[in-house]
């Protein structure tokens, strides 16, 4: 089973889509949102959504403790 998020890239708004088993970590920088892949090449892209939203989008919202 494969999983794609859809984000919107910061550079030119346009949507990318994104295999989530190949996003290592993402964090903040400022207002963008930074997803690095899996892998030896250390690729990265920045995309305007946070992560949480990028995490309720695909997965539901999260749940409060």
């Amino acid at each position: 089973m494969r999983f794609w998020i859809e984000c919107s890239r910061c550079e030119t708004g346009q949507a990318t889509h994104i295999n989530i088993a190949l996003v290592g970590s993402m964090w903040r920088d400022g207002e963008r949102t930074v997803l690095a892949f899996v892998g030896g090449d250390g690729q990265r892209i920045e995309v305007t959504e946070t992560p949480e939203q990028i995490m309720a989008l695909h997965l539901g919202p999260l749940a409060k403790a």
